[in-house]
């Protein structure tokens, strides 16, 4: 195989150049895979850096990042959308699943203690700050995305568990 085989090439150009899908359209990928094989080989991959709100509230309390950058992986994305939950109406769509890298910016974060947890009020995604998974046969601890759901109580976030982070 080439040096640039793996990668999506950009037609029209002169030279073949490497182009890396967006975070989103990674998920959207696994996501089709996971719904026409029943799962995915998709190795864990980065959607973003760690926002400075939540490092921060790391810092001043205590609580240790297992990395700069947050982290999803096939088998997460496959719990969040796991028929079970899908039965209940408890998954978010694959649409809303795909597109957190993005919204999770504008969304509110909040800290129950041991997790973060992004959420706009109708959906939440939970975040592992210290998550031990296994990245190219090595155990590393990363900042890991868990899995996403439907909230059912609109004031589950007024509960005192949960500490807004701004």
């Amino acid at each position: 195989m080439g040096r640039n085989s793996g990668g999506i090439r950009s037609e029209g150009t002169r030279w073949a150049v490497a182009v890396r899908p967006t975070p989103s359209e990674r998920i959207s990928s696994v996501i089709n895979e996971i719904r026409s094989k029943g799962y995915s080989t998709a190795k864990p991959f980065t959607v973003g850096k760690v926002e400075r709100r939540m490092s921060r509230y790391a810092a001043a309390n205590g609580i240790t990042l297992g990395s700069d950058k947050l982290y999803m992986s096939a088998t997460q994305i496959a719990h969040a959308l796991r028929d079970t939950k899908t039965i209940k109406g408890l998954a978010v769509s694959d649409r809303e699943l795909a597109s957190f890298p993005k919204a999770r910016l504008k969304m509110d974060l909040y800290c129950d203690g041991e997790c973060f947890i992004y959420t706009d009020y109708r959906t939440k995604y939970i975040i592992h700050p210290n998550y031990e998974m296994k990245i190219n046969r090595m155990k590393t601890r990363k900042v890991n995305f868990v899995t996403a759901g439907k909230v059912t109580d609109k004031d589950e976030f007024k509960h005192p568990r949960y500490v807004r982070v701004k």
